[in-house]
């Protein structure tokens, strides 16, 4: 089984898609050396306007993105997130593995249970964590103002389903449902850029199709610390770190 990992990573630290804190000198830390524990053959790809980011990893593979030509307007605030989760999904959809995962860098493994991700996306195709707000309604809400446009009665669910977050996603890249799912989120980020939970709830609610949620272990946010058999920990939160870690790695 050919695996794959995506990493994306644009301007600084701090408009990139994770807070500031970790150096550019090691910037796909500490993903990338979970995923060199964890799955040590994989291939290692980035998707970034820096090359340079790549420099103290030689086996990664770099994607330069003409910014020019991106989708995204630098101007925005929110430029370099909205490239990030582009790009990360863009990046699934161009792999030609078997499993293709892509990941912020700011995420550590802390279980060899991580490893069953593989057969997990190999049965349903399209695998990504669950929003520790659960419900369309109460992320978007909570949000609307900072990049968010979400409004009740957009469509008929009201939305009362389920909100993902794209802290990483794996896909099965034969699947073609999954795929159809991740080029909807691209056409809607790419028409009318904003945050990556809110377009895969409307790629969900547009294309009827959607990714497999994983349980909380999969992603250990603020909302889900001291949740127990914990797999994968969001380590850019200050309070994972507090709790999970002897000392912050910031």
């Amino acid at each position: 089984m050919k695996v794959e990992f995506i990493f994306s990573e644009f301007g600084l630290r701090t408009t990139a898609n994770q807070p500031g804190g970790f150096t550019d000198e090691f910037r796909l830390d500490p993903t990338y050396s979970s995923v060199k524990q964890f799955f040590p053959d994989a291939k290692l790809t980035l998707y970034t306007d820096r090359e340079e980011l790549a420099t103290n990893y030689s086996d990664v593979e770099v994607r330069l993105v003409d910014i020019d030509n991106s989708p995204f307007t630098k101007s925005n605030h929110r430029w370099g997130w909205h490239c990030c989760d582009y790009y990360e999904a863009k990046g699934l959809l161009n792999s030609d593995a078997d499993i293709a995962i892509s990941v912020d860098s700011d995420l550590m493994f802390v279980s060899d249970e991580v490893r069953t991700l593989l057969l997990i996306t190999d049965k349903f195709g399209l695998c990504v964590p669950t929003n520790e707000r659960q419900m369309v309604k109460v992320d978007g809400i909570h949000t609307r103002g900072n990049d968010g446009d979400y409004y009740i009665d957009e469509d008929e669910s009201r939305g009362n389903c389920l909100t993902y977050d794209l802290w990483w996603a794996s896909f099965c890249t034969r699947k073609k449902r999954g795929r159809f799912w991740l080029e909807e989120f691209c056409r809607l980020m790419e028409t009318n850029p904003k945050r990556a939970p809110l377009q895969m709830s409307r790629a969900t609610w547009n294309t009827g199709i959607y990714p497999y949620s994983m349980p909380q272990q999969w992603g250990v946010g603020s909302g889900y610390i001291g949740c127990g058999n914990e797999i994968i920990l969001h380590v850019g939160h200050d309070n994972v770190q507090d709790h999970y870690l002897q000392e912050r790695i910031k």
